[in-house]
């Protein structure tokens, strides 16, 4: 089993009651059997298959709940219903991570888990990528609507699908759509900006979290992995 998993799995196993999983795609959490889980996600399997064709559809948990986080949130979920919320490589795809992670928060119990993991660029096809920053992503989600655009993949070919480059630009606009509709990361952290990030959010909103368990990039060489309390 992958080395990030087992990091992972050092935690689950203190998880219990029912809570949500939210992107679990390849990698639903291994979980206690004294948890129940639904699995919420922006698209079903079916929809899966057709844009990730690379994909083993049989690894993916089948969808209890279609949401979009950046639209609509965690609207169908009452405040405090939750022992734990697991966001897994989730919030680097988000035009809105700011607003997921109050979700998160405002769904889950006193006392609930709120576990969640983003990749370390240095470890992923994102290294050439430029950081984003705290100010960047509160640009965009002053945006209206709220949604992204094509422009905002173009850091994938200036950085990434560099062979782009000298393509016509009918090509690179074709290319632009494809990882706007694949939702490809839009957010690109190391393990130490993403722990700033996520301070800042929980100063900005009040969030009133504690740090249960962490895992760092070059423990695992792929993620950041962390778990947090609720307290109030």
């Amino acid at each position: 089993m992958e080395n990030f998993l087992e990091k992972r799995n050092l935690f689950y196993r203190e998880l219990s009651g029912s809570g949500l999983e939210i992107g679990a795609f390849e990698h639903p959490a291994l979980l206690p059997s004294n948890c129940t889980v639904k699995y919420c996600d922006v698209i079903n399997k079916k929809q899966a298959k057709e844009l990730f064709p690379e994909v083993t559809i049989s690894s993916l948990p089948e969808i209890d709940l279609v949401i979009d986080l950046d639209q609509n949130g965690l609207a169908e979920i009452p405040d405090r219903s939750q022992d734990f919320i697991i966001i897994n490589h989730v919030l680097e795809h988000l035009f809105d991570p700011i607003f997921a992670v109050n979700e998160c928060y405002r769904v889950l119990k006193y006392k609930g888990s709120l576990v969640l993991s983003v990749p370390d660029k240095r470890f992923t096809y994102d290294k050439n990528r430029p950081l984003s920053s705290l100010c960047e992503i509160q640009k965009r989600i002053r945006r209206v609507p709220k949604l992204p655009t094509p422009d905002d993949y173009v850091d994938m070919i200036e950085f990434l699908h560099t062979e782009l480059l000298e393509k016509p630009e009918s090509e690179k606009q074709s290319a632009l759509k494809r990882f706007m509709k694949r939702r490809e990361h839009l957010n690109v952290w190391t393990d130490q900006t993403f722990i700033e990030f996520f301070k800042n959010i929980i100063s900005e909103y009040s969030l009133d979290l504690t740090l249960q368990f962490e895992v760092l990039s070059h423990e695992n060489n792929f993620e950041y992995f962390s778990a947090w309390k609720k307290n109030s």
